[in-house]
């Protein structure tokens, strides 16, 4: 059990080591935006479009991962513990991706439709392995979040998206990694439990 968690820590490490190649240029990202309007209305540049696609990829992959981890152990799941990983899952997700939307196509509509779509889609993938409640608790997760994303990027759209962007990728892994724990802990929870009644 420890070496499968070390091995998702590997990987999310990994992850981050892409993110940071195709962010070569981050410190003058930190200073990317321009203080006339025309630079503003050129779009965003070409290192925050390639940050973003790195930050997607992130971001599909840490949700298959959680997605296909969490059905391996639907069977030792609380009710509340499938809930919190369906809601935490879409929610964290949907505000990454809602952000990333906002700040390529700044346009807050689209931008809101498409992070709605994604954590509602998400959320209910996450808990229809587990029950319908947890399913609605992620889509409802999953649709605020992707709605605070959006409004995060348009907002930073001209204030270091970039960073905005890294910054978001960093909350998504810290709290998959500790969504991850709790997975792995709910299960050595139910694996006790069990030893101890067949005991007794």
């Amino acid at each position: 059990m420890r070496r499968l968690t070390q091995g998702i820590y590997v990987k999310i490490c990994g992850l981050f080591l892409i993110i940071s190649v195709c962010s070569r240029s981050l410190p003058a990202a930190a200073h990317e935006h321009g203080d006339s309007v025309t630079e503003i209305q050129m779009g965003p540049s070409t290192l925050t479009v390639n940050t973003s696609i790195a930050s997607l990829i992130f971001v599909l992959l840490v949700v298959v991962v959680l997605i296909l981890h969490l059905r391996t152990k639907k069977t030792v799941l609380t009710k509340m513990t499938g809930m919190m990983a369906a809601m935490a899952i879409a929610m964290v997700s949907s505000l990454v991706v809602g952000t990333i939307t906002g700040i390529v196509l700044e346009k807050l509509f689209l931008s809101t439709v498409i992070g709605v779509t994604f954590g509602m889609s998400v959320g209910y993938l996450s808990g229809r392995c587990l029950h319908l409640l947890a399913s609605l608790d992620g889509m409802l997760a999953g649709l605020m979040g992707g709605m605070m994303g959006a409004m995060l990027g348009v907002m930073v759209i001209s204030d270091y998206p970039t960073l905005s962007i890294v910054f978001m990728d960093v909350v998504l892994a810290v709290s998959m990694l500790l969504l991850y724990k709790l997975l792995d802990a709910e299960e050595n929870l139910h694996v006790g439990t069990s030893v101890s009644q067949l005991e007794v």
